[in-house]
């Protein structure tokens, strides 16, 4: 009986169970003896930061250097937020912090800011008014709340796009009316301010450039006609919150030029400090054998010298004994990880001459092997090297291979080797097992024009053999089959055992000599069979004239057991003439052949019968003469019905015209042709 069942007489106990949760680790007690976890087990860490009591709060932040450190405790949470932003008794916290922050005490705010808000105007970053990038600089002009980036180009645009110099305007007492702030100092643009050397220049009320912004200019020239104008007088409510503008202006801008030099202290501060620290990374990296800009790109250094410089502060000689033992593992890892990346390159470089140098081979008519095949001989394996192992100089490499003797000697030995259990594969298959001969122009029966194979793992062909639909010696070494599991990147290992004789290509190549009277171990086979142009006649296909070249007949050669074939005097053919390569013409890519494609302009060889191909004056026109009269004849029917029934008789006509797709299914559904050859088809009307 199974345990649990209600007749069982002892169940297993009640395990409680809690309610679904986060997945956790579970400790190894736990997955031993299968116990609960308790809700204290259960509990996430708690941090018990933001319930300090405010006294015990404001002695921690009180020793912090500047009000931007308390802003950002004031954001990690909402509890802490409304302790130290929300509450007014925590504006103590802020004020110390202020007075006593670096290079020295802020300003006291006016009257508009608190004392959280007045941090966050004074240090928060924001977006660029230029280029509306953000970025962490201050406020170039407070006045207007002006932000720019780092960027000179910023600069320069934004006095042109954004301000306009009313100066001629006002000019004497009439500056005493404005209420709008303007720009506080001449240098809160300059192109060519130095940082280093950072002044206010002249600032308010001295200062008689008048910059003011376009956006409020427009707003300040209605307001400013309505409360100066004498008919009609302005309203007494315009009148008073002009005048309370206007006297409250004078705060706004002295504050604004407070704020100006304040930065300007904290600035030259800034510089200076951050110079001391980088002079004491240099000392460090020197006296320890580092390299300087490892250094202050590792984490931990890296992290400490910026944070430093952030809050205005040296390192110390504590700060970085602390963490030297970590800094030299992270400057290990950064060395180790450099020198990967130069032996990667250095070994991809490698491979990339090797390919050229492949590429020329190819090039200069050498059987060669599979680029993958050919990367594994000694020589090759040798100058390629690999990324942890041997890594000869790559500089030089590419040279020494073109120009070097004893390399193209020692890769000539090598592909030698290479193809000699190879040719004595292929000789067997072909019946000349261990074929020698004294004669000096009898050719090797690989090099051969009936020398045909085929691969029997994958039955594809490279693009060069896509007419002739099989291999000789030179495709055969070169053929690379393609990997059964697609993920893979890496091709099949190439092996003679996966080739075959080609029986019907050879046999018809050995048919077409005899018709020609030669045979196939001169040199001279292959270009006598060339000359004969598209002169063969292809006796297997009965129903229709098909004519074709030799390189053509190869490749239909594989739609017959046993192909039969005849030689036609010359001048003699059918009237339309084999057009060689025009199906790899109009199967190409190009928008040329696109548009050939959706032409109606093709029509079926195979379709033609043998007597019209003979008598040149038909061509199928009879047929065609014949469906123009049962039309006529039809005359009497109504219009709509004669043109249905004309698509119907145009689809049975098999004389018809059609675009390419049409023709190859027709081929495919009529003749059980898949691969259309130029032997098929010819174009009624030539392209032009």
């Amino acid at each position: 009986m199974p345990s649990g069942s209600a007749t069982d007489h002892n169940p297993l106990p009640k395990v409680p169970t809690l309610p679904l949760t986060k997945k956790c680790r579970t400790s190894v007690r736990e997955q031993v003896q299968g116990l609960p976890q308790t809700e204290s087990e259960n509990a996430p860490g708690q941090c018990y930061f933001p319930t300090l009591p405010l006294e015990l709060l404001a002695e921690i932040l009180i020793q912090t250097n500047s009000p931007r450190d308390v802003l950002s405790v004031a954001r990690t949470s909402k509890l802490l937020c409304s302790t130290l932003v929300c509450n007014p008794a925590a504006d103590f916290i802020w004020r110390t912090v202020r007075k006593k922050c670096l290079p020295h005490a802020l300003p006291d705010p006016t009257q508009n800011f608190s004392e959280a808000a007045y941090a966050a105007f004074v240090y928060d970053g924001g977006v660029c008014d230029a280029c509306n990038n953000y970025t962490k600089e201050f406020y170039a002009s407070f006045a207007t709340r002006i932000r720019l980036c780092r960027s000179p180009r910023c600069k320069k645009v934004v006095t042109r796009k954004y301000f306009k110099d009313v100066s001629a305007i006002y000019q004497g007492r009439r500056r005493e009316e404005i209420w709008v702030p303007y720009v506080e100092s001449t240098n809160c643009f300059d192109l060519n301010h130095d940082s280093s050397i950072f002044n206010v220049g002249k600032t308010w009320p001295e200062n008689p450039t008048i910059l003011m912004k376009r956006s409020e200019w427009d707003r300040f020239q209605v307001d400013y006609a309505a409360f100066s104008a004498l008919s009609p007088p302005p309203s007494e409510e315009l009148r008073k919150a002009c005048t309370d503008q206007i006297a409250k202006f004078s705060k706004v801008m002295e504050l604004a030029v407070a704020l100006q030099k304040w930065k300007c202290a904290y600035v030259k501060v800034h510089n200076a400090n951050k110079t001391e620290n980088e002079i004491w990374a240099k000392m460090i990296a020197v006296r320890e054998g580092w390299d300087e800009h490892d250094l202050l790109n590792s984490q931990c250094y890296g992290s400490l010298h910026r944070y430093k410089n952030h809050v205005l502060e040296t390192v110390t000689p504590r700060d970085y004994l602390s963490i030297k033992l970590l800094v030299e593992a992270q400057l290990l890892k950064i060395q180790t990880h450099r020198q990967n990346k130069e032996n990667e390159a250095s070994y991809r470089q490698r491979r990339d001459d090797v390919e050229q140098y492949y590429n020329r081979l190819r090039s200069a008519g050498t059987v060669v092997p599979s680029l993958y095949e050919f990367r594994k001989l000694s020589v090759m394996a040798t100058m390629q090297g690999s990324v942890s192992g041997s890594r000869p100089n790559s500089s030089g490499l590419a040279k020494d291979m073109k120009n070097s003797a004893l390399v193209a000697e020692l890769v000539a030995a090598d592909l030698k080797t290479w193809m000699a259990s190879a040719r004595e594969k292929l000789s067997e298959l072909l019946g000349f097992p261990k074929w020698r001969s004294a004669s000096k122009t009898r050719l090797h029966p690989l090099d051969r024009i009936t020398a045909r194979f085929r691969c029997r793992r994958c039955g594809k062909v490279a693009k060069r053999y896509e007419k002739e639909r099989c291999l000789d010696f030179a495709g055969v070494c070169a053929h690379e089959c393609p990997n059964d599991d697609k993920k893979a990147r890496k091709p099949v290992d190439w092996s003679v055992d996966h080739f075959i004789k080609d029986e019907k290509a050879s046999n018809a190549v050995a048919n077409l000599l005899t018709l020609v009277g030669i045979t196939d171990e001169g040199a001279n086979a292959c270009d006598a069979v060339k000359l004969l142009g598209a002169r063969i006649r292809c006796l297997s296909c009965e129903h229709a004239f098909i004519v074709m070249d030799f390189p053509t007949i190869i490749g239909h050669s594989h739609r017959h057991d046993n192909m039969q074939i005849a030689l036609l005097p010359k001048g003699e053919g059918p009237e339309h003439a084999f057009e060689a390569g025009l199906s790899a013409k109009v199967m190409d890519m190009s928008p040329k052949a696109q548009k050939m494609r959706s032409e109606a302009n093709y029509r079926c060889r195979h379709c033609v019968p043998i007597v019209e191909s003979a008598d040149a004056g038909t061509d199928g026109e009879e047929l065609v003469t014949t469906g123009e009269s049962i039309a006529k004849e039809s005359h009497a029917e109504d219009s709509e019905t004669v043109n249905q029934k004309r698509r119907q008789r145009n689809k049975k006509n098999k004389l018809r015209s059609m675009d390419f797709n049409a023709l190859r299914s027709h081929l495919k559904g009529l003749h059980g042709i898949e691969m259309v050859s130029d032997e098929d088809f010819f174009v009624q009307t030539p392209a032009k």
